[in-house]
C-alpha cells in the first residue's frame, strides 16, 4: 500500500484525461508527489490491446460494461454504454478515430464560459501538442513533435477501390472535399480522410504515449469518496477508498470521467440535495447542477447490399488487395463526411421544442455546425456476415439537444451509477436523424455513381423495409427507435459554469479539480478523444501555473 499522507496530487481515475495530467505535471513540477489511483489494471504490456483488430475490448475485461435505463424514444432499450476500466480508460478500447470537432464548437464553449481559452484559437496550442501529424502541410494547424501519431489511409497506403466513387456521389449530393482533404483544421463541415490515432496500425493507449515515470500509480484500486473538511470552508484534502483506507493530499484532481466523475462528487456529498438525501448522505455542498446536462452521440449502422461481390469493393470478398499488410493498419474506412440539414427544418424543430421560433443567435444557428457525421465502410456489419456482399453505412449525431442525468443507485462505489441519456427526446434530434436518413438513402440507391453503378439496396433487418429516398417520417422514427446505439461519447455531467470553473476548480469547494469530458459545457460534435487529450493539456498548464503563485 502506498504512503497514506504527503502527496501534492491524489488524481483519481487513470484513464486518458488522468494519464494527461499527471504526466505533464510530473515534467512541469519535477518534485510533486503525484499519486493516480486507477480502478481497472494496467494493459501497458497486453500485446493484444495494441493491435489494429482489438474492437474486442468493448464489452470485455478492459470496459465497465455500463447500460442506459430504459430509453422511451429507443423502444424502452437500455443501450450499452462502453466505458474504459484500465490505465489509458477509452484509448484502451475505442476505435481510435481523431476528430477535433469544429472551430465553432469550441468558439460556443468560450462564450458560454466567458474565457478564451476554451475557444479553438485557445485551445490549438493544446491540440498540436498532442500531435504527430503524418504531413506538414499545414503547420499552423498541426502538431509534428507531439505525443501521439496521426494517421490516414492515404498516408498509410490504404487505397480502397470505391474511394473515388464514393467522393464523386457525395459531390453530386452537393457535399465538397475540404482543403487538405483535412477533418481538424477547424472547418469540418464536408468530406475529409479518417484520421486515427495509431502508429502504423498500432493503437496507442494514454500511458505510453503520456509516460507515468515519477508518478505512483495504484491500480484494481476503487475510490469510495473525497475527503473533505471544512476550515473554514469546504477543502478536499484527500480520498477515502472502497476498503476504508483514507489517504490525503494538497489536491485532488478527478478524472473518473463522465459517469464515474459525477457519481464520486455525490459519494462525497456534492449534488443535488434530494438525491443525497434519498441515499442517506450528508450534503456538505449542494449543487443541483451535478449530474445534470449529461449528452451523449447516438448512432447507427446501416448494410448496403452490392450489384456486383464480385467486383471485390468489401472486405471478405476474394480482392487480394484486402490481404495487403497495409489494410490491416486502420479502419476500413477512406472518408468521413459531416453534413448539415435544411435550415427552415431545422428552425422550425428549435421551434417546436421551445415554443416559440428562435431568432439567429440561438446557439444551433449562430454557428454553422455538422450535424451528421457519414462513413461508408468497406466491410458488413452483423447481423450480416463478411462474405464480401455488403459495404455499410455508419451514422453519428454530433449535435444532440437531448439533454440527460447521471445519478446514483446506492451509497456502494462499485455499484454502476446511473445512466440516463434520454436519446432522440427532442423534436431537433428526430428531424436531424429524418433529413440524414434520407440523405444516407439518396447517396446509395439515388441518382449518384454509388446509386447507379454500385448498390442494390439496403438489407434491413427483419421485419423491417428496406430504407429509401421517399421514406416516410414513421419508418425513419422507426429505424431510429430500434437501431440507434451509443457511440461511447457521454459528456458534459459537471459542466464547466455550472459545476466547475474555467480553471477547472469545483465550485465550493477547494482544491478539487475536474479534468475529464464531464466538464464540456456543449457536446462536441465529433469523437471526443482528441478534446479530451487537449482539455487535459492546458489543464496541466493551469494547474501548474497555480502552483506556481
Amino acid at each position: 500500500m502506498v504512503a497514506s499522507t504527503g502527496w501534492d496530487y491524489i488524481i483519481v481515475g487513470g484513464g486518458l484525461a488522468g494519464c494527461v495530467v499527471a504526466s505533464r505535471l510530473s515534467q512541469y513540477q519535477p518534485s510533486a508527489r503525484i499519486l493516480v489511483i486507477e480502478a481497472g489494471p494496467d494493459p501497458s504490456h497486453d500485446a493484444d490491446i495494441l493491435r489494429f483488430q482489438s474492437f474486442d475490448f468493448v464489452g470485455g475485461k478492459f470496459d465497465w460494461g455500463y447500460e442506459s435505463v430504459p430509453q422511451k424514444n429507443l423502444d424502452g432499450r437500455r443501450i450499452n454504454i462502453p466505458s474504459g476500466r484500465a490505465i489509458g480508460g477509452g484509448s484502451v478500447i475505442n476505435a481510435c478515430g481523431w476528430l477535433r470537432g469544429a472551430k465553432a464548437d469550441y468558439d460556443s464553449w468560450a462564450e458560454i464560459v466567458n474565457d478564451q481559452r476554451w475557444s479553438y484559437e485557445g485551445q490549438l496550442p493544446y491540440f498540436k501538442k498532442t500531435e504527430k501529424w503524418y504531413n506538414g502541410d499545414n503547420p499552423e494547424g498541426h502538431g509534428q513533435d507531439g505525443a501521439l501519431h496521426i494517421e490516414s489511409p492515404i498516408s498509410k497506403g490504404r487505397i480502397y477501390p470505391l474511394a473515388d466513387i464514393i467522393e464523386e456521389s457525395w459531390k453530386a449530393l452537393d457535399v465538397q472535399r475540404l482543403p487538405g482533404r483535412d477533418m481538424n483544421a477547424g472547418d469540418n463541415l464536408g468530406l475529409a480522410e479518417l484520421n486515427e490515432n495509431r502508429h502504423d496500425g498500432t493503437r496507442q493507449i494514454a500511458p505510453l504515449a503520456y509516460p507515468l515515470d515519477g508518478v505512483t500509480v495504484l491500480t484494481e484500486t476503487l475510490v469510495s469518496s473525497i475527503l473533505i473538511d471544512n476550515d473554514p470552508q469546504p477543502r478536499a484534502n484527500g480520498v477515502r477508498l472502497a476498503d476504508g483506507t483514507e489517504i490525503h493530499s494538497k489536491q485532488v484532481i478527478l478524472a473518473a470521467g463522465a459517469y464515474r466523475t459525477p457519481q464520486l462528487l455525490m459519494l462525497s456529498g456534492i449534488g443535488p440535495k434530494e438525491i443525497l438525501d434519498q441515499h442517506g448522505i450528508e450534503t456538505k455542498v449542494e449543487n443541483p447542477e451535478v449530474g445534470k446536462n449529461f449528452n451523449d452521440h447516438n448512432m447507427l449502422q446501416l448494410n448496403w447490399r452490392l450489384k456486383d461481390p464480385s467486383k471485390g469493393y468489401a472486405v471478405g470478398s476474394k480482392n487480394p488487395l484486402f490481404l495487403k499488410p497495409e489494410f490491416a493498419s486502420g479502419a476500413p474506412i477512406s472518408y468521413i463526411i459531416n453534413t448539415e440539414v435544411p435550415r427552415d427544418g431545422l428552425v422550425a424543430a428549435i421551434a417546436k421544442d421551445e415554443g416559440k421560433t428562435p431568432d439567429q443567435d440561438h446557439y444551433l444557428l449562430k454557428r454553422r455546425f455538422p450535424l451528421m457525421e457519414n462513413m461508408i465502410c468497406y466491410v458488413s456489419f452483423p447481423p450480416i456476415p463478411i462474405d464480401g456482399t455488403h459495404i455499410s453505412t455508419a451514422m453519428m449525431a454530433t449535435k444532440p439537444t437531448s439533454r440527460g442525468t447521471v445519478t446514483i443507485a446506492s451509497k456502494n462505489p462499485a455499484d454502476a451509477p446511473v445512466l440516463d441519456p434520454n436519446y432522440v427526446a427532442t423534436e431537433v434530434d428526430k428531424y436531424v436523424w429524418r433529413e440524414s436518413l434520407r440523405t444516407a438513402a439518396t447517396l446509395m440507391v439515388g441518382d449518384t455513381p454509388l446509386g447507379r453503378e454500385i448498390v442494390a439496396g439496403e438489407t434491413p433487418l427483419p421485419g423491417l423495409e428496406p430504407l429509401t429516398p421517399d421514406a416516410s417520417d414513421e419508418h425513419l422514427d422507426s429505424i431510429v427507435r430500434t437501431r440507434a446505439v451509443s457511440t461511447f461519447h457521454g459528456s458534459s455531467s459537471c459542466s464547466m459554469g455550472r459545476v466547475v470553473d474555467t480553471d477547472l476548480r469545483v465550485k465550493g469547494v477547494g482544491n478539487l479539480r475536474i479534468v475529464d469530458a464531464s466538464v464540456f459545457p456543449i457536446c462536441i460534435g465529433a469523437h471526443i478523444q482528441a478534446a479530451v487529450y487537449a482539455l487535459a493539456e492546458q489543464a496541466a498548464v493551469i494547474i501548474s501555473n497555480d502552483a506556481r503563485q
